[in-house]
């Protein structure tokens, strides 16, 4: 047979081309170079991670004729020899075939003749869980103190079956699942070579469905070029490998959400006759629900999906709490375990469906619907604008900081009368437009603005959060820098230990970042008392040298609520959709921001508690200190 699968083809030869296993081949690179070999060693891991092709390479290494050598040459007779299979010193055993006490005392009576060619009498026994006791026990001794011409190399997907007496005899390396940027360069690097036209997505795809298995990716790149020789498509590999597509998730999804059994039902039976299996069915709708669910909660990471860029995906994740895809996930589990053990799986998943969109007044599906309609309604009233004063005072020129802190003074000491304005204005001095003590009257925490805040902070907020910024960031936006400042934000606190410092570095490590476009970023944060502080520009002067101290380059920051971003970037991906680029979006409203870009930041004294300094920063105005 002259053609030779993809998987054989681009195995490893040295210790350069695994992929993913770093922790494991630096460590054997270095008992190479330094003469330190080991009689036995325990490879343990999932399936197609490099167990044996790393037992391969190990064997190659100690018997090259340049050792002691970290990495094989592959050019001398020796290394040859063992790649081809040509010199019998290396001897590959499948325990699952021979598994007895016989074949294992056999191999006993073996292992103190000489090798024939080269140093090393290398024995690689693959899935070595699968010996007998008995055979386990012939081997203890061997295996202990063999002679110094022999070494032993155990390879098992389940480590926890080893007996204790073997694994303590032997060096243990534990190999990892390959990620899905690993396996995503390596196909790269194969489809280069072997000039497949494969779509950016598909090869995304097929790393996802590999499930940490380098050899399971290769292979099923393999199949698939085999399918489509032309171009591989996404849809190509949905059809090999039985999954779901996209476009039938969102759409089942969208008919759930919509309360919309019968084109739920209809969407599954379609693809039931395109041959699906109902368990893959659901398992694949598991994993979309699990998507939306961790792109809300937890946002992009290096190995998300480029399916998070979607424009559908995000107007659907929109409409969807953790409540309802927590609701809709438990009746999928629960429908999964039952079609595992029936008859009539296809039943199970119809059920699930008729449960996740009962319309009937007493149902779950219409508790939830109340539950989120209810939240809306308080969402909304809690972020109604109060504080109205009980009657009108006239416009009068303010007082300043000195004047405001001595009538506090006074009325600590009982010597100023109940109407603090009366008393301001027949102690002011001159005038001055510093801030005002705030006027009586019961006022809601989250709309009532600083005490150090200027009244017509509230009118205009394009200085302190300018939507040119935001447009900027969305229009350029990155996506591999971003993924790489958040793979790095723990810097933002761990860069900037110093007392002046740690306090807004852990306050800014606490946000989201959400997008950048190189030198700009938007972080959101749950509260909008936390922005207001951050936007100060003293305390955005200390944010930029914090985020220029973690990152060692130069980058401004807007800090926003959450809820405002969710607003603007839904306008954004609108727009978008419609074809437009270079979008222009609408100035940011939110009745709890403040324009702070006047306001000049009061040093705390260093005998204030940390815990204090900690709480202001964090909640801003809401914190009310009793000495």
């Amino acid at each position: 047979m002259s053609y030779q699968a993809l998987y054989r083809t681009y195995r490893p030869t040295n210790f350069n081309e695994v992929a993913g296993q770093e922790h494991i081949t630096t460590t054997l690179k270095n008992a190479l170079r330094n003469s330190k070999v080991a009689h036995a060693y325990l490879f343990t891991g999932p399936r197609g991670t490099g167990k044996t092709s790393i037992a391969r390479i190990f064997a190659k290494g100690i018997n090259c004729e340049h050792a002691p050598i970290e990495n094989p040459c592959n050019a001398c007779p020796n290394c040859l020899g063992i790649q081809n299979g040509s010199i019998s010193d290396i001897i590959e055993i499948d325990a699952a075939s021979n598994n007895g006490v016989d074949e294992i005392r056999e191999l006993r009576d073996k292992v103190k003749y000489l090798p024939g060619y080269v140093k090393y009498k290398v024995y690689i026994i693959d899935e070595v869980h699968m010996l007998s006791p008995g055979a386990f026990n012939a081997l203890l001794k061997t295996l202990e103190e063999p002679p110094a011409h022999v070494v032993f190399i155990l390879c098992t997907t389940e480590p926890q079956k080893l007996p204790l007496t073997i694994i303590s005899r032997c060096q243990r390396f534990d190999f990892k699942a390959i990620t899905v940027r690993d396996i995503i360069k390596k196909l790269k690097e194969i489809v280069e070579k072997e000039k497949i036209l494969i779509d950016e997505a598909a090869i995304e795809q097929i790393a996802i469905y590999a499930d940490g298995g380098m050899r399971d990716a290769v292979g099923m790149l393999d199949q698939a070029y085999a399918y489509d020789p032309d171009v591989i498509t996404v849809d190509d590999i949905n059809q090999i490998c039985g999954a779901v597509s996209f476009q039938k998730q969102m759409e089942i999804v969208s008919a759930l959400r919509r309360s919309d059994a019968t084109a739920a039902i209809k969407a599954m039976d379609e693809l039931i006759v395109g041959g699906k299996e109902v368990q893959k069915i659901c398992q694949n709708l598991i994993q979309f629900l699990r998507d939306i669910l961790v792109f809300k909660n937890v946002g992009m990471t290096e190995n998300t999906s480029s399916l998070y860029q979607n424009p559908d995906f995000l107007e659907l994740s929109s409409t969807m709490n953790n409540r309802r895809l927590f609701f809709y996930l438990d009746l999928l589990n629960k429908a999964q375990n039952d079609i595992k053990w029936s008859n009539s799986p296809r039943l199970y998943l119809e059920l699930a469906f008729i449960k996740m969109t009962n319309d009937e007044p007493a149902s779950e599906s219409r508790l939830l619907e109340a539950i989120e309609s209810f939240q809306k309604r308080l969402d909304l009233y809690e972020k109604k604008p109060e504080g109205i004063p009980l009657s009108p005072i006239p416009p009068q020129p303010k007082p300043s900081i000195e004047e405001t802190t001595s009538i506090i003074e006074k009325a600590k000491n009982g010597a100023v009368s109940p109407t603090i304005e009366e008393r301001v204005n027949q102690e002011r001095v001159s005038p001055s437009v510093e801030p005002t003590i705030p006027s009586p009257g019961p006022v809601s925490p989250d709309s009532n603005p600083s005490p150090a805040l200027s009244e017509s902070a509230c009118s205009d907020l394009s200085r302190t959060y300018p939507i040119e910024f935001v447009e900027e960031v969305l229009n350029r936006g990155n996506r591999e820098d971003k993924n790489a400042l958040i793979d790095r934000w723990n810097l933002v606190r761990g860069a900037n230990a110093s007392p002046e410092l740690a306090t807004y570095a852990n306050l800014i490590g606490s946000g989201t970042l959400v997008a950048s476009s190189g030198n700009k970023i938007i972080i959101t944060f749950p509260t909008a008392s936390i922005c207001n502080r951050l936007m100060t520009p003293a305390v955005k002067s200390l944010g930029k040298a914090i985020l220029k101290n973690a990152f060692k380059r130069d980058i401004d920051f807007l800090a926003l609520p959450t809820d405002v971003f969710q607003s603007v970037s839904d306008e954004f991906i609108n727009a978008w959709k419609q074809g437009k680029r270079n979008i222009r979006l609408s100035p940011i409203v939110c009745p709890d921001l403040r324009d702070v870009s006047a306001v000049i930041e009061e040093k705390v004294e260093q005998s204030e508690p940390k815990v204090v300094s900690d709480a202001v920063n964090l909640f801003g105005d809401l914190v009310k200190v009793k000495k």
